[in-house]
């Protein structure tokens, strides 16, 4: 899409600062996309979430014995200055690092060679590197210790983690409804509450509260402080046309 690159980048840019400089929670007012009535429709069963759950696609898999799947943060040790971000696992070596409605993807690998079990993460920030660890006794928190100069890292499990905003009162239209991916594997989904998920190319994706009328898509979502995108659109058929790029309509299991 036009643009993209310099939005991956403007991206980037805000975990930085959100890193390093310690930013606090700004925002501004909400747009004017929350403000205009909302209307639901329904959509086809095959190209809705099956759970009924916007999370559901971060794709975690909690029940296939993965100790890590799940959501983490930072409790304390090397690594201290990311607290504000939550570490998810998916249970099948995706890795994302996730602040307010956005994310960066990553990946981690568990290994056990000899008896010796270790984690191997390759995220921007925060947890980069192979470990050891040691999990509490009741799975809560887990001591990282980096192999390749021994400092330590003490995560904590989130409970009830959700980076989906809430929807307020938006307007929806019925032809966006569902899951589109572009053939090189760029990805939304609309949800008939009035919220969006955007994958950009499995590198980065964000939640945002959209509303579509007389043929643009306007979007805010929160990275530290509130960021809009405007589309131009069009659907036909099973084809979604946005800003001159084309997209076709796919079962949500395929993002």
């Amino acid at each position: 899409m036009k643009k993209i690159h310099t939005k991956i980048i403007a991206l980037l840019l805000v975990m930085s600062a959100a890193a390093f400089s310690g930013c606090g929670n700004t925002s501004s007012e909400s747009s004017d996309a929350s403000k205009t009535e909302q209307t639901t429709q329904a959509t086809t069963a095959s190209s809705q979430v099956t759970d009924d759950s916007l999370m559901s696609l971060l794709g975690i898999d909690r029940e296939n014995g993965d100790e890590f799947a799940g959501e983490w943060k930072i409790a304390g040790g090397e690594g201290s200055q990311f607290k504000k971000f939550t570490f998810c696992f998916n249970g099948n070596g995706k890795a994302s690092l996730v602040l307010d409605n956005a994310g960066y993807f990553g990946k981690y690998e568990l290994k056990d060679e000899n008896g010796k079990k270790t984690i191997k993460t390759q995220l921007v920030y925060g947890l980069n590197g192979e470990y050891t660890y040691k999990f509490s006794e009741d799975k809560s928190q887990v001591v990282l210790t980096l192999i390749e100069d021994g400092s330590t890292t003490t995560i904590e499990r989130v409970k009830d983690f959700n980076c989906v905003p809430s929807p307020g009162k938006t307007k929806v239209d019925k032809a966006l409804l569902g899951a589109w991916k572009s053939d090189n594997e760029e990805a939304f989904y609309f949800d008939e509450s009035g919220v969006m998920y955007h994958n950009l190319y499995n590198t980065m994706f964000n939640y945002a509260v959209y509303s579509a009328e007389n043929s643009k898509i306007n979007a805010v979502y929160k990275m530290e402080s509130d960021m809009t995108e405007e589309y131009e659109y069009s659907v036909k058929g099973d084809t979604l046309t946005i800003d001159g790029f084309e997209y076709n309509r796919v079962d949500a299991s395929e993002l």
